[in-house]
């Protein structure tokens, strides 16, 4: 350990730092930023209300910036899976037309239309019957509604 303390001691020498100017401009910065952060450190450490404030501070920031990281990570899958979506279904409708051809596809969509009709048809009519039932219109109960339940 005393070997790489006496190394580290050759290098940050001032007068030996002519072989490295690289190291002698990190030198140079360290020392610069530690007497522009040494009174400030020293300000904090003293009152340690402003010291809290400070720690507060950079964990709200910390914190800002992860959920930020989170949402950019979530927005990133939505828009993934909206892409997806929107190229597959497009592929899949261009495979269906290549595959059937302009009549076909014109010939299956009629198809499922007029499926999709009677069934809209045949809910409807449910509905109506419910809706004439609930009123009590529809004979059971002896026109009383719910009231006749109990």
């Amino acid at each position: 350990m005393d070997n790489i303390q006496d190394w580290a001691a050759y290098i940050l020498n001032n007068a030996n730092l002519a072989h490295a100017p690289y190291l002698y401009r990190l030198y140079t910065l360290s020392t610069t930023l530690r007497t522009w952060l040494a009174p400030l450190l020293d300000q904090i450490t003293r009152k340690p209300d402003l010291a809290t404030l400070a720690l507060l501070l950079v964990i709200v920031l910390v914190s800002l910036k992860i959920l930020d990281m989170l949402w950019q990570t979530l927005m990133f899958w939505v828009r993934l899976t909206r892409r997806l979506v929107f190229w597959g279904g497009l592929a899949a409708l261009g495979l269906w037309v290549w595959s059937r051809g302009p009549e076909g596809v014109v010939e299956d969509v009629g198809f499922w239309r007029a499926r999709w009709g009677e069934e809209y048809g045949f809910w409807k009519e449910k509905e109506r019957v419910a809706k004439l039932v609930r009123e009590g219109g529809g004979g059971f109960g002896g026109g009383q509604g719910r009231a006749g339940w109990f």
